[in-house]
């Protein structure tokens, strides 16, 4: 096992050094604008070096994965529409058209969102029917999550790795080691990534994950939440994968409600992001990265307290309402927020000042 581990390492590695002229030749490269204040080109192959890893890491456990030729299927399917569209711009209908064709897939396959737990007390929610629906929705939902949280450096790693973390030590304490070791797997390979996306080697090593990447991350973690959610015997409650990516989820619900209420497309990119506004407060995109992912941690070390402990689901429920809440109450009030922030920097320096 640890041999794979080490392969996956060092093929993410290899991936991210060897495709970089191959990027930038063929024109895989993220070119600066409004929204995207980084200068220079910036090849765009993050999401090459995850699948890349994650492959490898199959060669050698292929017999110990769930379907593993329909998930690499749609992995690979993935991949390819997602380097099309970090190379051509392809439609967000038709993105999400073929997110909703995997899930159909999957749910021919079994893997579906049957059941949403006793989400109210003592009753068990069954979906019958509406779980086809529950499924396409919640997967192109979860895909998007992550793709859309891909906003400042480091944060789309930081963000994946605390799920597949807070999944990966669930499915271990349930006796699913299998699917834990994947999880560990995939975080391992993050972490070349995440070294370059961080300009760890220097600003000119820098990567991006780009669509391939954050999609690919999206699915794999709706596939797996699927897997441990469902079925007999299930490792994880429904409420608690809400619990383990609840910051990407709510982020992308509370930007699409601002969206469509400023009538404007729910698809259409813009700047009203968790990082962008504690950037707009005055924090640095590190900052932002560690405040984020902070967060993330938080809620999802609630989500695992909270099955380890067998928390009623009906006030983790109320619990995640809340957090939503919070986080759209704070939202509506960002500028008293920013001014605060303010406020508060420069006391802090004024201070350091005085000593």
């Amino acid at each position: 096992m640890w041999l794979t581990f080490v392969a996956v390492v060092i093929v993410s590695f290899a991936s991210l050094i060897f495709m970089r002229p191959v990027a930038e030749k063929i024109g895989l490269v993220d070119k600066p604008n409004f929204r995207k204040r980084h200068q220079g080109l910036i090849p765009l192959i993050g999401g090459i070096a995850l699948f890349l890893g994650n492959l490898t890491y199959y060669a050698f456990q292929y017999e110990t994965m769930p379907l593993p030729w329909l998930y690499l299927l749609s992995v690979t399917i993935l991949l390819i529409i997602g380097v099309l569209d970090d190379r051509f711009d392809i439609s967000p209908a038709l993105r999400a058209g073929i997110q909703a064709v995997l899930a159909g897939a999957m749910i021919y396959s079994g893997l579906e969102l049957e059941s949403l737990g006793q989400i109210i007390a003592p009753f068990s929610i069954k979906l019958g029917f509406f779980s086809l629906l529950f499924t396409v929705f919640i997967t192109i939902g979860v895909i998007n999550a992550f793709n859309m949280v891909d906003g400042i450096d480091g944060l789309l790693a930081g963000l994946s790795s605390v799920s597949f973390a807070g999944i990966g030590a669930l499915m271990w304490i349930n006796g699913e080691h299998a699917i834990a070791a994947w999880c560990l797997a995939i975080i391992l390979t993050l972490i070349p990534y995440a070294m370059f996306n961080l300009s760890v080697f220097g600003a000119k090593w820098k990567v991006f994950m780009g669509d391939s990447g954050s999609t690919l991350i999206g699915f794999t973690i709706i596939w797996m939440l699927l897997l441990s959610t469902q079925g007999q015997g299930h490792a994880i409650s429904p409420i608690t994968g809400l619990w383990l990516i609840a910051v990407p989820l709510i982020d992308m619900v509370a930007v699409i409600f601002r969206r469509l209420k400023k009538g404007k497309s729910p698809f259409r990119p813009d700047r009203l992001h968790l990082h962008h506004l504690l950037m707009r407060a005055g924090l640095t995109s590190r900052q932002a990265l560690a405040v984020i992912t902070f967060w993330a941690a938080v809620c999802a070390t609630i989500g695992v307290l909270g099955e380890v402990n067998y928390w009623d689901q009906s006030s983790m429920v109320i619990g995640f309402i809340a957090l939503f809440f919070l986080y759209a109450y704070s939202i509506v009030r960002a500028w008293k927020i920013t001014r605060f922030v303010r406020r508060l920097k420069r006391r802090v320096r004024k201070g350091a000042v005085k000593k």
